[in-house]
């Protein structure tokens, strides 16, 4: 008898929420992760495609929830596009693909039409056309010879008085360059990727924050010059440059470590025991031993900023958000356990 194989749900909701649950996460677990809304990623889980925001912020929707739980993106995307077009029909990347292809064939149906209507009837260069033009150009000459011998002289006109400054005059440049001057036209829209080093920072376009965090791809943005994108993220330098977003593009900021300084007043650990303080929220486990889901587990939970944990060696700690976490080893300050967003775990020995 053949075992059964276990493949993959098909559809995407399901497919996520196995994932999620197998990493042994919640929807606000989730949600503090991505920094998405636990609403939206909910409707992502239940396919309720109606009750997610444009195309382009859903689709960063699933690969911000992908990237948390170490799936691969791109399959996911193309099932999301599939059941967001089948439930709500074209979407917004449809659409611009739609109109990229008619962009690129309008040019060559321009230049056919004009072919054909520059293509003139045969029966105007007839034998008659000829005859026509000599007898247009003997009357014209015959009227010019008769204005030259009877027309009296010309007199040159008067020298016209200077234009008050009421004068309707002195309104023409003013109504001309009115009539000149182009309509206002609305904004143009490009859609920009903002990528961060680290990833997960918040981002703001002239002061206005995007949703979700770093990297964010096809942001919908109006095209202006001179606007200002500004990365933030807790222990960094914040960072922001001054860029033309005029057309589809890619924005990239690099942020700088804030330095590392020990927490004022901060309690002594002695050899043998590690010290854990929270400074951003995260997925905590800890175990009385070198491996994960081995030993006495002494903490399972969602640790808050503000948070301590001290405990005597050996210890295994598992974050969900690795810069979240800062360790003191019997003393000895080694700062984040890691990147933010980062998932790890590391075992601690005497």
């Amino acid at each position: 008898m053949t075992d059964a194989i276990e493949r993959p749900p098909e559809r995407l909701g399901a497919r996520l929420k196995l994932a999620r649950e197998g990493a042994g996460l919640s929807l606000s677990d989730l949600a503090k992760k991505t920094h998405v809304r636990r609403a939206y990623l909910e409707a992502l889980e239940e396919g309720r495609y109606a009750e997610l925001p444009e195309d382009v912020y859903a689709r960063n929707f699933v690969r911000l929830f992908a990237q948390a739980l170490d799936l691969q993106v791109a399959p996911l995307l193309e099932i999301y596009q599939r059941e967001r077009r089948a439930a709500l029909g074209t979407t917004t990347m449809d659409q611009r693909l739609e109109r990229d292809r008619r962009a690129a064939t309008a040019p060559s149906k321009a230049a056919g039409s004009q072919g054909r209507g520059a293509r003139l009837p045969a029966w105007l260069f007839g034998p008659w056309t000829t005859t026509l033009a000599l007898v247009v150009v003997v009357v014209g000459l015959a009227a010019w010879g008769f204005d030259r011998l009877f027309a009296t002289p010309s007199v040159p006109p008067a020298t016209p008085p200077a234009p008050s400054a009421a004068s309707p005059a002195t309104s023409a440049p003013a109504s001309a360059a009115a009539e000149a001057a182009p309509a206002a036209v609305p904004d143009a829209v490009v859609r920009v990727d903002v990528v961060s080093v680290p990833a997960g920072a918040a981002i703001t376009i002239d002061g206005f924050p995007l949703p979700g965090r770093t990297p964010l791809l096809e942001v919908p943005v109006s095209a202006r010059a001179g606007r200002v994108v500004r990365a933030e993220l807790d222990g960094y330098e914040p960072n922001e440059v001054r860029v033309d977003l005029l057309a589809d593009g890619r924005v990239e900021l690099t942020l700088t470590p804030l330095a590392d300084e020990p927490a004022a007043g901060a309690p002594e650990i002695g050899a043998g025991r590690v010290a854990l303080t929270i400074s951003d929220a995260t997925w905590l486990e800890v175990y009385r031993s070198a491996a994960r889901n081995e030993g006495e587990r002494l903490v399972y939970t969602t640790a808050q900023p503000g948070a301590s944990y001290e405990f005597t060696l050996p210890v295994f700690v598992y974050v969900g958000n690795a810069a979240g976490v800062r360790v003191n080893l019997a003393g000895q300050d080694l700062g984040p356990m890691g990147a933010p967003g980062a998932v790890l775990g590391r075992a601690f020995g005497p």
